[in-house]
């Protein structure tokens, strides 16, 4: 054999296994909507504010502690893209009003 049909038989070869791994992966991607992604961040955030919030005893901790989470969280909603500028201001009074 000359080296134009090995060159041929190993671009057939390397074209076959691309179409192969290519198409094997037969599991999709579950996209969310834009009302589930934003419930999911307001669910981990609720989450986080409260565990932090549990873990101390005196009022004022927890006011400072609140206060410092909710200004973390701000900066990270104004990044967000599912999140415009009055989303971001009626999640964070609800986080705000959590106990």
């Amino acid at each position: 054999m000359d080296f134009e049909t090995l060159y041929t038989l190993a671009g057939i070869g390397a074209f076959g296994a691309i179409v192969f791994f290519t198409l094997r992966n037969t599991e999709t991607a579950k996209v969310q909507t834009k009302e589930e992604k934003k419930y999911e961040i307001l669910s981990a955030y609720k989450k986080e504010l409260r565990e932090a919030l549990e873990l101390l005893d005196d009022n004022e901790a927890k006011i400072a502690k609140k206060k410092e989470l909710l200004q973390k969280f701000n900066q990270e909603l104004s990044m967000n893209i599912f999140f415009d500028a009055i989303d971001a201001k009626d999640l964070l009074v609800e986080l705000a009003e959590e106990k």
